[in-house]
């Protein structure tokens, strides 16, 4: 029923159910108690007129049963209405009723009792209810049955009228808790309505605009808040969308301008042979240069994609690092730089595949290699421990400015933007290579000082458990892993 209707219909279609429940128990046990009260009073004065009449005649009388119906007469005839009393003999004969039972036929049947202990029963005759309790009482060598009665009508009218309050009040309360349920969720939820209809205003072009925070520390203000940060976030991510693709737009300008202004100046007239192959070799640079900044771009596509399966995946971090020295020798030899390493005879298997973390170690050597001048040294380090492993490379070049080491991760950036076009970069292997990082589980950081060189520490956690030696574990103590 309230499958499609509003939080707050449901609430209060909820509050009226468990509304009506309470006050439908309450008037009930209000009704049963009010009952237990009214006869519990008429069974006490009962119980004290049996005591009465007791001491008054059965106790004085052991004579004859028709002195005991004497005395029960004459008390009778003092009493307003004739009394309303019988007595019987112990075997359960009558002795006497009054004429107050006599006139509404009151049955002249002994009623079960026990020894020290009244009872009470309720007779209806014609329209006339009595309520009766009955004792056994002694006196010398006879027991005797004492029953007095009481009239219930006022009892029954009594209980009629509150049951008929209880009928009016009942539903008027019901509804007036209801109303009120209505009124307070509706307050209790407002803070949902504003929240919704900020929330339907903000779109791309007015990311900065923020929900409205309630003033009470409360669900709803925990939820503001909560959407405040992500917004925060997405901000964050949008931001830096349109900073990557102005800056991807930027750098793929660039190559294909030339590209095209070398083809253009090709067939704008006759060129000699050695004109048309200096152009071709134009384009050819660019073109490979264009090429290796899509295969970085979408490298990045894919690592914030997520494609790679990294977490099912193993490396072998020495096997990688090999390769990517042999491969580097000769650029090494070109600019005579002095390469170092220091490569442990086991293998270190660390999370991730083959390729990629090849494509990490490629970039930070490649990295050192670009700001490294010429007579300088290049040392490459691995090392693990119990859990990780890492991969440590130090250069002796440029070094990083303090103000510009927090940089160095973001996509496009670049220090030198002259040196690092000549050198053929395009400021995005450090964020592949931080992001390959994360996505193994690791961490990279850098450290650098201004024309002394710089350090890059990547760990990552070994795909399987495997011993540490000492001397590696020292190594990695030494680095503050």
């Amino acid at each position: 029923m309230f499958k499609n209707a509003s939080i707050r219909l449901r609430l209060t279609g909820w509050y009226l159910l468990s509304v009506t429940v309470i006050v439908t128990v309450m008037a009930a046990s209000s009704w049963w108690a009010m009952r237990a009260s009214l006869y519990g009073a008429i069974d006490d004065a009962l119980d004290r007129r049996i005591v009465n009449l007791y001491n008054s005649c059965v106790a004085h009388h052991p004579a004859t049963l028709g002195d005991l119906r004497n005395d029960l007469r004459d008390t009778a005839n003092l009493t307003w209405g004739g009394g309303l009393y019988q007595v019987f003999t112990e075997d359960g004969s009558l002795v006497f009723q009054s004429d107050g039972l006599a006139r509404h036929n009151v049955p002249v049947q002994a009623p079960p009792v026990q020894r020290g202990k009244a009872t009470h029963r309720n007779i209806r005759t014609a329209d006339w209810p009595v309520r009766l309790a009955a004792r056994q009482v002694s006196f010398g060598e006879r027991n005797w049955i004492v029953e007095e009665g009481e009239p219930l009508n006022l009892a029954e009218v009594s209980l009629r009228d509150f049951a008929r309050l209880l009928l009016l009040a009942a539903p008027l309360l019901i509804a007036l808790g209801t109303l009120a349920s209505y009124m307070i969720s509706s307050r209790a939820l407002a803070p949902v309505d504003w929240i919704t209809s900020d929330a339907r205003s903000i779109n791309s072009g007015n990311l900065s605009e923020r929900l409205s925070v309630p003033e009470a520390h409360d669900e709803l203000r925990r939820l503001s808040e909560t959407l405040n940060s992500m917004l925060d976030r997405i901000e964050s991510s949008m931001h830096q969308i349109r900073q990557f693709t102005a800056d991807a737009s930027h750098e793929l300008r660039s190559p294909i301008t030339l590209i095209r202004a070398a083809a253009e100046y090709s067939l704008r007239r006759d060129r000699s042979k050695e004109d048309l192959v200096e152009a071709m070799s134009k384009i050819e640079r660019e073109s490979e240069r264009t090429s290796r900044l899509i295969s970085d771009l979408l490298m990045l596509a894919r690592t914030d994609a997520q494609v790679h399966p990294i977490a099912d995946a193993q490396a072998n971090l020495v096997a990688a690092t090999q390769d990517v020295l042999q491969r580097i020798t000769p650029l090494v030899q070109g600019k005579q730089i002095k390469m170092e390493s220091s490569i442990p005879p086991t293998s270190i298997f660390v999370r991730g595949s083959q390729d990629i973390v090849e494509r990490l170690v490629f970039i930070l050597v490649d990295n050192a290699l670009k700001f490294t001048n010429p007579g300088g040294d290049i040392q490459v380090t691995l090392a693990q421990n119990e859990t990780k492993g890492l991969l440590e490379v130090t250069d002796t070049g440029v070094g990083i400015a303090d103000a510009d080491l927090k940089h160095i991760f973001d996509r496009f950036w670049r220090a030198d933007r002259v040196r690092t076009r000549e050198e053929g970069g395009s400021g995005l292997g450090l964020s592949i290579a931080q992001k390959i990082v994360e996505q193994c589980g690791g961490s990279i950081r850098a450290e650098s000082q201004l024309g002394r060189g710089s350090r890059f520490i990547a760990t990552i956690p070994l795909a399987e458990p495997a011993s540490s030696s000492e001397d590696a574990g020292e190594q990695l103590e030494e680095r503050g892993l």
